[in-house]
């Protein structure tokens, strides 16, 4: 913590996956499991991970649930017993990133006066697929609005995400904190950058619908052959996005499958350029952590991502349905080597104010609170 304080409250994380999934959701709640376990009672609660489990504190700090998929969303009946179980006076940490978990932590609330915070990881105002839409039209209104209304506190990232929660579900102005996601010390890099003749891209999420990877290949047709181009991530998208790629004869196309930790970062540090095509967008960590490596992006013009991108100045953005703009900000963000480097420079400045000792302070009075609330 930035400023050493810790609060004595017992924090229980709810999140539907934890890594050694990957996704933007559950590396922020890892890092925020890290930035207290020793000092603080601290526990998770998820699903059973389908490849295996890694992580910190394992043996007690995380507990996991076998869990049913259901599209694409992880039905783990134990935890819900599990909330049942948790000592009165802990402050639940709910992060929403789906369906079914936030419904049991409600029940919980409900059935014994459970308290927790409710963290939104998605754009509640876009969706990018059929069951996001479906989310939006029937989830969001009937279960959604209830479980962020019976919230101690909600976290938003941004202010659009706010004006969503006040406008649309009628969460309370005074009930929202507005905490954007942080970056850990590890991703700061201030080596200088300088433009091979072949320029590397670099993309990292899941390789599903939101992301809308294949705008990206469309925009690379008749291009491709000018960069280096790295897909980091798994998903539901894999296979047709190497058949696209195949259909459009694109060259110089990676598909490296997961990665974390220092195989992340070295991935980071080797790239040139940052390319986030997303339909829609929470925060995105991968986003913070790539201007924290000095890399310029090219990115989609999202509310979400206009608080993180200045077009001109540490990146481009273009409109998330055209491909032929998307291309030529690929070349225009690697086509004068002074812009680029003033892009690169920028970029790190920026992701200085995004840092997650001091974001994690914000969690932790936030929690102290919460737990005074419980006790009055």
């Amino acid at each position: 913590m930035a400023d050493g304080r810790v609060s004595d409250v017992t924090v229980v994380h709810v999140i539907p996956s934890y890594p050694p999934s990957l996704g933007g959701a559950e590396r922020v709640a890892q890092s925020l499991v890290k930035m207290r376990y020793e000092a603080a009672p601290t526990l998770v609660l998820t699903s059973r991970a389908a490849d295996g489990v890694t992580g910190i504190g394992e043996s007690g700090l995380v507990r996991r649930y076998r869990a049913l998929e259901i599209a694409q969303t992880r039905v783990a009946p134990g935890l819900a017993a599990a909330l049942l179980r948790l000592p009165r006076g802990a402050v639940i940490h709910l992060h929403i990133n789906s369906a079914i978990v936030p419904e049991m932590v409600y029940a919980a609330h409900l059935l014994r006066g459970a308290r927790y915070i409710a963290h939104l990881h998605f754009d509640v105002d876009t969706c990018g697929s059929w069951a996001g839409a479906v989310l939006r039209r029937v989830w969001m209104p009937l279960v959604l609005t209830r479980v962020l209304r019976g919230a101690a506190a909600v976290v938003v990232f941004t202010e659009n995400q706010r004006q969503v929660a006040i406008s649309e579900y009628g969460v309370e102005p005074t009930r929202l904190v507005t905490i954007p996601n942080g970056v850990e010390a590890s991703f700061f890099n201030d080596d200088s950058r300088v433009l091979p003749a072949n320029p590397r891209l670099l993309f990292v999420g899941r390789l599903a619908t939101e992301k809308n990877l294949p705008l990206l290949l469309e925009a690379l047709a008749g291009i491709s052959e000018r960069f280096e181009t790295t897909l980091v991530g798994t998903g539901p998208l894999e296979q047709q996005l190497k058949h696209q790629t195949a259909d459009l004869g694109l060259k110089n196309i990676r598909f490296y499958g997961r990665a974390d930790g220092e195989e992340l970062r070295d991935l980071y540090r080797a790239a040139d350029v940052f390319v986030l095509p997303s339909k829609s967008e929470g925060m995105s960590l991968v986003l913070l952590e790539a201007l924290a490596m000095g890399l310029p992006v090219v990115a989609t013009d999202l509310a979400s991502n206009r608080e993180l991108v200045v077009d001109g100045e540490n990146g481009l953005l273009v409109a998330p349905d055209n491909a032929a703009g998307l291309a030529a900000a690929l070349l225009a963000v690697v086509e004068d080597p002074d812009r680029y480097e003033h892009m690169s420079r920028s970029a790190r400045k920026i992701a200085e104010n995004y840092r997650w000792d001091a974001v994690a302070d914000d969690f932790e009075r936030l929690y102290a609170l919460a737990g005074r609330r419980d006790r009055e």
